[in-house]
């Protein structure tokens, strides 16, 4: 009698594991997001309790910082090509600080140019630390398998946790606060910046970087293929809901519902983002790219919908949610396509590329929303946005086409 043999199954292998510095880089991240970045929540309520400026004026400030970082996130890579991503992440994270220093001194020396000139080097110096970090995030993800969306989901949800934290904080300092001293807010934020910049001086050295600096032309022709743009196009609708959040949210909020609420609904944006990056980067590494966007946007939609047809403050925390659920997962896809699709030396300007349009969602919301809100009550604002979501949702389905084509 003879037994036929059995085919011996063999265990899938085991993803390497992350090196520490990872986790060093989600630590800075999570300190300079729970200070300089958390305050922007309350940024424009501040200058115009603190100046005369109108909201718009106010809004503004946004603007320019956000229309900064859009320009300089290929600017450095032309300027600083010889720079380590790690100095690209310390010198960046420094502009961060000042800028957090400046708001301190509105109140005293409140000058409008001074407080946009700040603004466009702030946004200077981000586009220098996010594409520093980024690029030895994705470095790290080379070396654990490829594992982009989950590396650069380990990252978000740092930030985005002390986006959270600083959202709370600030936002309870800044409410028991009288207008008269309400710039102590600025204070405690600068304080948070700054442990997130010496724990930037504690990263080991990265060597010296290699960035593809290629023509104009080039540059164009890599900005117009169609795996490229129409991520930059989903990724500034995504990005429409940060500026949404930062822009109209907060103010319809406190004028709708009253001041108390507003950094409870504020802060499910940036807490749902804290639990789904990570959550969001393990999937698209398991599911792919089209799916989780075509999701993303159908449910930012629908949480519009609901603070549209049901007029409650708990309606705008659902809608607050869906659009955290929204900014948590755009994001990291975009990264991890970069990775993908991008070899290392092209990757910073391809990164740069991508995350421009992002930069450009979030200035056009931040200020446009406001416009908006002058012409429609915030309903109307609320279906506008999410239109847009839907329509993002259908071109999600179209990138798919793209999922071979290099960067």
């Amino acid at each position: 009698m003879t037994h036929k043999l059995q085919p011996v199954s063999t265990p899938p292998a085991k993803a390497p594991a992350f090196s520490r510095r990872i986790y060093l880089l989600s630590a800075i991240f999570f300190f300079i997001f729970m200070g300089a970045g958390a305050q922007q929540a309350y940024l424009v309520s501040y200058l115009g309790d603190v100046t005369d400026w109108s909201d718009v004026a106010c809004s503004a400030v946004l603007t320019v910082l956000y229309f900064s970082m859009l320009a300089f996130r290929i600017i450095n890579v032309y300027l600083f090509a010889h720079w380590s991503d790690r100095r690209f992440t310390i010198i960046g994270s420094l502009t961060y600080l000042m800028f957090t220093i400046a708001m301190f001194l509105v109140p005293y020396y409140p000058s409008y140019p001074i407080v946009l000139a700040m603004a466009l080097i702030w946004g200077a110096g981000g586009a220098m630390m996010w594409t520093g970090t980024a690029m030895q995030t994705l470095e790290l993800a080379d070396k654990a398998g490829s594992r982009h969306g989950t590396g650069m989901g380990i990252l978000y949800s740092s930030t985005h946790g002390g986006w959270l934290v600083g959202a709370i904080v600030l936002g309870l300092i800044y409410q028991a606060l009288p207008v008269e001293q309400s710039n102590l807010t600025y204070v405690a934020a600068s304080v948070f910046t700054a442990i997130g910049i010496v724990l930037a001086f504690l990263m080991p050295a990265t060597g010296q970087a290699l960035r593809e600096t290629p023509s104009p032309a080039a540059l164009l022709e890599m900005t117009l293929r169609a795996r490229a743009a129409i991520s930059g196009i989903l990724q500034l609708a995504a990005a429409l809901a940060y500026g949404f959040v930062l822009g109209m949210m907060g103010k319809y909020v406190k004028e709708t519902f009253g001041a108390e609420w507003i950094w409870i609904s504020i802060a499910l944006y940036p807490a749902t983002r804290t639990v789904l990056s990570v959550l969001g980067g393990h999937v698209v590494d398991r599911v792919g790219h089209t799916p989780v966007l075509m999701g993303s946007f159908l449910i930012g939609a629908a949480g519009l919908l609901v603070a549209v047809l049901w007029h409650s403050a708990y309606a705008v925390m659902i809608a607050g949610f869906t659009l955290g659920l929204l900014g948590s997962m755009v994001p990291v896809v975009a990264s991890a396509i970069v990775g993908n699709a991008a070899n290392i030396s092209r990757r910073p300007l391809a990164y740069g590329v991508m995350f421009a349009w992002r930069d450009l969602g979030i200035a056009v919301a931040a200020v446009g929303s406001n416009i908006l809100g002058l012409s429609f009550d915030g309903p109307t604002v609320f279906s506008i946005f999410a239109y847009i979501f839907v329509g993002c949702a259908i071109l999600s389905i179209y990138l798919g086409k793209f999922a071979d084509q290099e960067l």
